[in-house]
Formats: C-alpha cells, structure tokens, sequence
C-alpha cells in the first residue's frame, strides 16, 4: 500500500471524525440538563441522522459538470458551518444554568446538529462521486469516514468533559483545514488527469450528409 494511498484515507477520515464529534458535542450540550431524556435524545439523533442522509442524497452526481470546483466549495461550506457552531457553541457556554428555551433549543440543534452533519454527509458524497468517475481511484470514502466517525464519537467522550465545547470544534476547524489542504493537493492532480482525458478524447465527427437524388 503505497504512503500516497495513505494520505488519501485522511480528508474522509477527518470529515467522518468532525461529523460524529460535532453531533456528540450536540447530544452532551442540548441534553445535559434536560428533562425527557430519552425524547429528546431520539430528536436529536434522529435529525442529526436526517441532515446526513440528505447531505449525501443532495451530493453532485456524475453527470456534474465540474465535480472538482463542487468539492472545493463543499470544503468551504463546511468550514463555515463548523465555525458557526463553534460561534453557537461559545455563546451557550456564556449563559451556564439559564434555562433552556424551545428557541434556543431548535437553534442549537439546527447549529450543531444539523447544518454540520449535512455539510458532512454533503461533502462525502462529492468524494465519493469523484471517487467514481475517476473509475474508483483511492481509498473507499464511506470505509474511512466510519472509521473517523468511530475515532470521533471516541474523543468526543473523553474530550468535552475535560475540554471547552467551543475549544473541542475549534480543534475540529483546524483538522478540517488540515484534510481541505491534503485533498487540494490531491486535486491538482485529478483536474490535471481530468483535463488530460478530455483533451484526447476524440471529436466527434461531423455527420455527413447524404446525397440526394
């Protein structure tokens, strides 16, 4: 297994990492002091669920007419989703033993449990319709984002009790920075084959009229 093969496990790896670290980050701030777990808990998961499924159902498919520029802009969306919740994230841990609104709940689980799991399940998805059109090159997407996603639910476990909920996806931020780098490098390549292949592909030739009578 060759160490490019390797790099390439890393942008899925942190994507699948930040979307089940951000949905845990959810769970523990809406639910701590909530009554109703169970409920509430089922909501919670279920729409984190929900976000991820349309995100990869919205994904570009092949027929895209530039699935390298799609996946340069769901890296950035996705950035800016997670900075938000981080931004949501710190302003809720402003307000310790206020009470919970019904507003402020829904806000918290659109910010943090919806709008990034989408972004994530969104993100995949172009990765794996790249993945594909390229006849499958590379590492499988949904093997190394459930890895990450394993990886993830892992440390946010151990890492929100001991650690800020904002200083948890502040660090998320920074690895998704990190996989958008090593996936741009990537991608220079793949708009260089991608270029190559159309470059070469033979014109179509113009259909010759048949003489008439």
């Amino acid at each position: 297994m060759s160490f490019t093969y390797l790099i390439r496990w890393i942008p899925p790896f942190v994507i699948g990492l930040a979307a089940a670290t951000v949905g845990e980050v959810a769970v523990g701030l809406l639910l701590y002091s909530g009554e109703g777990l169970m409920r509430a808990l089922a909501i919670v998961l279920a729409t984190e669920i929900g976000a991820f499924g349309l995100g990869l159902m919205a994904a570009p498919d092949l027929n895209h007419p530039n699935l390298v520029d799609a996946l340069r802009r769901r890296w950035m969306v996705c950035l800016m989703v997670f900075m938000v919740a981080a931004g949501f994230a710190t302003l809720w841990t402003f307000r310790p033993g206020a009470e919970s609104t019904a507003v402020s709940q829904a806000l918290g689980l659109a910010l943090l449990g919806g709008l990034p799991l989408y972004a994530a399940g969104n993100l995949l998805g172009t990765m794996a319709s790249l993945r594909e059109i390229r006849g499958c090159v590379g590492p499988r997407i949904g093997a190394s984002g459930a890895f990450g996603a394993a990886i993830g639910i892992m440390a946010a476990g151990y890492g929100v009790p001991r650690l800020s909920a904002p200083s948890v996806l502040l660090f998320l931020m920074v690895l998704l920075s990190a996989g958008a780098l090593i996936q741009g490098v990537g991608l220079v390549e793949v708009r260089r084959e991608m270029d190559g292949e159309s470059s070469t592909t033979p014109a179509s030739p113009d259909p010759v009229e048949e003489a008439g009578p």
